[in-house]
């Protein structure tokens, strides 16, 4: 079985895109400021945490709010959710390239990209390794922005939920885009089931759903004999993902650039993971090195 994890840096590479290709950690404060809402009215200081490294500015505005988190959380999920992939882009030739039969596709990221290319190549996506055969597996393990809670639409309004563990628990439906946009401009009390952005990645709302998708991502992990990473820093803080894939007896491939070998190497030394290898290349270069390598 072939694994092939996605992050941030896939989505940003991944070329045409409308309205423009979905920033990365350090300018996404930004982006989301010109917006308006709950980051333009921010204290200066966490605005500036925010701007300086996207976690630590979380964990000031969860202190800061007695974590409450619900609007943030909305207004995020709905600024990603309207990123659309225009043909040519790199996440459709993926998925041409490594296919829906034997391949798991895990990604960190909250963004459609992935499920809106696989839907331009008339492909549905399942978020199960247990899916009908026209499907392509799709695990998303810190949530996603259309993985709303199956409540309906101002059940919630009003209610403040602040200083507890999980926010609410519910079964979860996956949402298509442009049900997930109509949910996140309508609804005022609550959000999907997605990770706060910080060390630890809590999930507030529906852990359950999401706590089964990393369920099924280590189990995937144990078994796959390729693992193909792209687009994700190596962040070992995050041992759901870095302890996951050191374990693993996988043979590795990590794509990126100059400045991520050392981390990787590190890694990789800490993990004893000799069958872990470095490719430096972005995401439209990489899938025929990886078509070679998967060989």
């Amino acid at each position: 079985m072939k694994l092939i994890l996605l992050g941030a840096g896939a989505s940003y590479g991944s070329g045409p895109t409308e309205p423009y290709a979905p920033p990365l950690g350090n300018t996404l404060f930004n982006e989301l400021e010109k917006r308006g809402g709950i980051a333009a009215t921010m204290p200066s200081e966490i605005k500036d945490l925010f701007r300086e490294n996207f976690e630590q500015g979380m964990a000031a505005y969860t202190e800061f709010t007695n974590d409450n988190t619900i609007g943030f959380q909305r207004e995020l999920a709905h600024y990603l959710a309207s990123f659309t992939p225009l043909p040519g882009n790199t996440y459709i030739d993926l998925i041409k390239e490594f296919g829906i039969k034997n391949t798991v596709y895990v990604s960190l990221n909250y963004d459609l990209l992935f499920e809106l290319s696989a839907s331009l190549e008339n492909i549905n996506t399942c978020y199960s390794t247990e899916k009908p055969d026209n499907y392509v597996s799709l695990l998303k393990i810190h949530g996603s922005c259309n993985f709303w809670p199956q409540i309906p639409v101002g059940q919630m309004d009003g209610v403040t939920i602040e200083n507890c563990n999980v926010a609410i628990e519910a079964p979860v439906s996956s949402l298509n885009q442009r049900e997930t946009l109509y949910r996140c401009e309508k609804e005022k009390g609550l959000a999907p089931a997605i990770a706060l952005y910080a060390e630890g990645k809590s999930v507030k709302v529906s852990p359950s759903y999401v706590n089964r998708q990393l369920a099924e991502w280590k189990v995937s992990a144990s078994k796959a004999t390729k693992i193909a990473i792209i687009g994700v820093k190596v962040h070992e803080v995050d041992d759901h993902v870095w302890d996951i894939i050191g374990k693993s007896k996988a043979k590795v491939w990590y794509v990126g650039f100059s400045s991520d070998k050392s981390s990787f190497d590190v890694w990789k030394s800490n993990h004893k993971k000799k069958n872990a290898f470095f490719i430096e290349s972005d995401f439209s270069k990489c899938i025929d090195i990886l078509k070679k390598r998967f060989k």
